[in-house]
């Protein structure tokens, strides 16, 4: 069963109205059909069955809070693709993430820790501080507060999603 449908994604919406997460349709379809969820708006029809947007769970979940990886693809993100010594924005490619307490001086790679660098300011830094290189941070690096549109920031919103989300900044 390879239709078009299945390929698209649908909001999962706890008891009280809040997104949940985003899951498959396909997956979607399995729980409106066995009674779990029901649709509270759909992309249409495909032989006759309804094609979830947006579902809404018979029974409310614990949300727990939304979370990211520190990782390079998060950290860059999170600093807009900003060198937080020289403030230059770049391309993904020239950047390099730095550890504001260099590793060897026991700093971990944890977000508050971690923060975006051009290849030029990280080879000018080494392994100081950035107070011992006399380089000051632009912004102090911080663990980002993110929502579910944040985790899958690679997904088109469909229009029927956006009323369940507060516009962002």
């Amino acid at each position: 069963m390879d239709e078009e449908w299945i390929k698209r994604y649908t909001l999962k919406l706890d008891a009280s109205w809040q997104p949940l997460e985003i899951i498959n349709t396909y997956k979607a379809f399995n729980m409106c059909y066995s009674g779990r969820a029901k649709v509270v708006s759909s992309y249409g029809y495909y032989d006759s069955h309804e094609i979830p947007a947006v579902i809404v769970l018979h029974n409310y979940v614990r949300k727990f809070p939304f979370t990211l990886t520190c990782n390079r693809k998060n950290v860059f993100w999170r600093d807009n693709y900003t060198c937080q010594y020289c403030g230059n924005r770049f391309a993904f490619k020239d950047l390099t993430m730095d550890h504001v307490n260099p590793k060897s001086k026991g700093g971990d790679k944890d977000w508050g820790n971690i923060v975006t660098s051009c290849s030029r300011c990280n080879c000018v830094k080494r392994n100081r501080t950035p107070k011992e290189a006399g380089m000051p941070l632009i912004s102090r690096p911080n663990s980002p507060r993110v929502d579910l549109l944040d985790l899958h920031r690679n997904i088109i919103v469909p229009e029927q999603w956006k009323i369940f989300f507060k516009e962002k900044k």
